[in-house]
């Protein structure tokens, strides 16, 4: 009984001086200063970006208008005539919500700007016009339509701030109904509008000359800054660094040192394994932190979806940072755990290319010859609907091949750790209403973010337990 509280500070004093020699092992690996240094220059460049939104109805190059308020007005008018409760505007199509007709249609008669600009942040005078069929269609309040214009799916593009029926009551009778609105744009307007993004004082154009979507924009800056090029360099550095911890720890010498603390030696691997994590966890959280900082800056969009990289990505580092436990106690030599870490990434990063060619192909090959569908926005936009290519006859489809075959067996029972990237997508693209075709790349039914969550903690705690079982057993 009197052992316990003995053994507890002990215990902590031993994790404390584990933390100490991380920290010190940081500090003196020079490469450190670099990835630093690296990080700060990707977000030097990036806070030189400016984002300004695109003046709707100017002529383009190609002689189309800019999209504005005017046609944002119209899509939300046609909206109208259907019961859009609950459905996904990105994917479903127009046949899929046919049977969710009101049997009214409905139009802009008129729409001025207040200020006679057109920008997302303009308001409108809007007469807005309704044709039904008479005794069948039923009138409605001003109330109705307040609480169902500029509201699409789980999105708000305007908000009606006074309305005002300008119904003749002859016209009533007919099925026809009018109103006077006055709208200011709501929160989700500016996310689809079109912006430029431009970087070093508007020398450099980043996006097309239609522009791209604020809330698109936005999604890739971060993705680039925490799970794309940011992310990956401080990674790679960090597996530089931490593969020399557990191969100094076991050379001669420093292990009897180790030994004298009156601890298991599984204890001291686990210590110095959870030490490194919670280092490269902190620098993690600062590139995470620093992404939303400068997007918040550029593009006063301050989301807290961008939180979820900071979990997928350190979970990602533990599986490498085991691989390179086990391979340092197996070895003993920093230059082989770094190489077989970093041939492991890369082997998890090539099968899950061929997996994603694999979905591909299967998903072309079924759809070979259909009708594609059109999302309800892209039938707003004017898209032309076009049938699937026919699959080379000649060619078998990848999925059927023998190499797409052992690839997705090999796939299946490594970490899934693109499914850790696709879940923090799919969260941006809720903050950030993005739709079309890079909402879709991620709304596969192939993604299971348990299935990849599962099999990583499973590859990361066989490795650290293969790590603790030789580094127990081995002699100093």
């Amino acid at each position: 009984m009197s052992l316990q509280p003995t053994l507890r500070p002990g215990l902590i004093r031993s994790f404390v001086a584990m933390l100490r020699d991380a920290w010190r092992e940081f500090l003196d690996a020079k490469i450190l200063y670099i990835l630093l240094a690296a990080i700060g220059l990707i977000f030097g460049v990036a806070l030189t970006g400016h984002i300004e939104p695109m003046v709707g109805g100017t002529e383009l190059p190609d002689k189309k208008k800019q999209p504005g308020g005017r046609q944002y007005l119209d899509i939300c008018a046609k909206s109208l005539a259907v019961n859009l409760d609950g459905v996904d505007f990105s994917k479903e199509n127009i046949s899929d919500i046919a049977g969710r007709a009101t049997g009214s249609l409905y139009s802009i008669a008129k729409a001025e700007s207040t200020d006679g600009k057109d920008l997302p942040t303009t308001s409108w005078k809007v007469a807005l016009n309704r044709n039904s069929l008479p005794l069948l269609g039923k009138a409605e309040s001003p109330d109705q339509i307040r609480a169902r214009f500029g509201k699409i799916a789980d999105g708000q593009l305007w908000q009606v701030t006074d309305i005002r029926e300008s119904t003749p009551p002859l016209a009533k009778a007919l099925g026809q109904q009018s109103w006077e609105l006055q709208v200011e744009p709501g929160p989700d307007l500016r996310m689809i509008w079109f912006n430029r993004f431009t970087l070093f004082a508007d020398s450099l154009e980043m996006t097309p000359p239609m522009g791209a979507p604020l809330g698109l924009e936005v999604l890739i800056l971060q993705k680039l800054l925490t799970t794309g090029l940011g992310g990956s360099i401080l990674l790679l550095i960090s597996v530089v660094v931490t593969a020399a911890f557990v191969p100094n720890m076991v050379r001669k010498g420093t292990l009897e040192l180790l030994l004298v603390r009156p601890i298991p030696r599984w204890r001291l691997l686990v210590f110095k394994y959870v030490g490194s994590l919670l280092f490269v966890g902190a620098l993690l959280g600062l590139l995470i932190f620093f992404a939303w900082l400068v997007t918040g800056i550029l593009a006063n969009i301050w989301s807290p979806g961008i939180i979820l990289a900071l979990p997928s990505l350190l979970l990602f580092f533990a599986l490498l940072l085991s691989v390179s436990t086990f391979t340092g106690v197996l070895t003993r030599s920093t230059l082989s755990a770094m190489l077989v870490t970093v041939c492991y990434w890369v082997v998890l990063f090539i099968l899950g290319q061929m997996h994603a060619q694999t979905v591909d192909s299967r998903i072309r090959f079924e759809n070979a010859g259909k009708p594609q569908k059109l999302s309800i926005a892209q039938t707003l936009r004017g898209a032309k609907a076009s049938r699937q290519p026919q699959p080379d006859p000649n060619r078998l489809p990848f999925f059927q091949t023998t190499v797409g075959r052992v690839a997705e067996t090999v796939y299946s029972i490594l970490p899934h750790t693109e499914d850790l990237d696709t879940m923090v997508d799919r969260q941006l693209m809720r903050d950030f209403s993005v739709a079309g075709p890079m909402r879709a790349l991620v709304e596969s039914a192939e993604f299971s973010w348990a299935k990849g969550l599962g099999l990583t903690l499973a590859h990361t705690g066989v490795f650290l337990l293969l790590a603790c079982l030789i580094f127990s057993k081995r002699d100093p």
